[in-house]
């Protein structure tokens, strides 16, 4: 007899989890997997709470016809590897009917691989490199913009508020979340004039960033445009202080969260950043004013872009469960493609890949809060 090599084992397993459809019981299972453990537990924990308010609110007013919503929730941690074992358990041994998860990059495509092999929707909640819907994978779909938009926009922002400030270093977590920010920038500052005349590259989990901080220091760059998560970013933002810098500085959507606020301390201000969602910038949006009405009722705190892009993606997990024509993984795979609805960050529908087409946002901290950015004036 022939032993199977692990790729086969896997190939197995996963065969055996497509062929797994949930099972006529009495709830409706949807797993939720993200960082609910390590150093984006704070992404994570936002992902969980604003899941819940929504199965909560909708199980209160008597569930999806007539059965109450389960959310089976797993924790992956951040990690890619983590990520596909915990979305393999949700499709074979929970016989979910769609996932959504998860937050960083890494971990949304390599669980993604697994959704397209079984067949089952999965709505990523956080992660924004441009190949998670990309590759043809009709099964995957995506709450936040991918990073291509968000720094189009921030890349239009820097050049309509900043006219003069033509030179950057980029400095970036070494991941599929990093060099996508980079190589976006890259692309969509080439319309202005934008250099960059230094890159700077760290690996996820550093905490010493002196030696890159140093070389930016040296160099003629007018800003610096960073591409982090926030425990690396709020790192980051106090040796930027200690090393004397003087510049302008960008970031990314991973320090969207008042955690970063918390762990950078008085380094985090005058820092602007892209986001999807911010208290600050949706006071026009009807939705976001009653989900933040209804998060700070629940948890006693602002919600955070991942929270609401959480609860947009729990939203139309829900929706699209009630819209299917059979509670099977197909039938809701295709009416999730056809939602459209009202969301936390305004009127909300996919494009063809997948994902969504939404405005994003710009934040500046001053004194420890957030910040309209787009409503500053230029600086000369």
């Amino acid at each position: 007899m022939r032993f199977l090599n692990a790729r086969g084992a896997i190939a197995i397993a996963v065969m055996i989890a497509a062929s797994v459809q949930p099972s006529s019981a009495e709830t409706i299972k949807i797993g939720v997997f993200g960082p609910f453990s390590g150093d984006a537990a704070a992404m994570g924990g936002s992902e969980k709470d604003a899941v819940s308010l929504v199965i909560q609110e909708k199980n209160a007013a008597g569930g999806i016809h007539g059965q109450q919503i389960e959310p089976v929730y797993a924790d992956d941690s951040g990690k890619p590897e983590e990520a596909v074992n915990t979305i393999k358990r949700l499709i074979s041994r929970d016989e979910v009917l769609l996932n959504i998860g998860s937050i960083s990059s890494p971990a949304s495509l390599a669980a993604s691989q697994v959704s397209r092999q079984s067949e089952t929707a999965q709505i990523v909640v956080g992660g924004t490199a441009q190949r998670i819907t990309t590759s043809g994978n009709k099964w995957v779909f995506r709450s936040p913009v991918p990073d291509t938009k968000l720094v189009a926009d921030l890349v239009d922002f820097i050049h309509e508020k900043f006219p003069k400030v033509t030179k950057f270093a980029f400095l970036y977590v070494n991941d599929d979340f990093g060099r996508g920010g980079f190589e976006a920038f890259k692309a969509a500052g080439a319309k202005y004039g934008f250099e960059i005349v230094d890159e700077e590259r760290y690996t996820r989990g550093d905490i010493d960033f002196t030696a890159q901080l140093g070389h930016i220091k040296a160099s003629p760059a007018q800003a610096m445009v960073e591409w982090s998560r926030y425990t690396e970013g709020a790192l980051v933002a106090k040796q930027f202080v200690q090393t004397g810098l003087n510049l302008t500085r960008f970031g990314s959507d991973g320090i969207a969260t008042p955690k970063f606020i918390e762990l950078a301390g008085p380094a985090a201000d005058g820092i602007y950043f892209t986001a999807h969602f911010s208290v600050a910038t949706t006071s026009d949006i009807p939705v976001a004013k009653d989900f933040v009405a209804k998060f700070r009722k629940a948890y006693g705190r602002d919600p955070d872009s991942y929270a609401a892009e959480a609860y947009d993606a729990a939203t139309m997990a829900v929706m699209a469960v009630e819209a299917a024509s059979k509670p099977d993984r197909a039938s809701v795979r295709d009416a999730l493609a056809k939602v459209s609805f009202e969301s936390s960050r305004g009127s909300f529908k996919f494009d063809e890949k997948g994902d969504p087409l939404l405005v994003t946002h710009v934040v500046k901290i001053v004194d420890g809060k957030e910040t309209n950015a787009r409503n500053m004036p230029v600086q000369n």
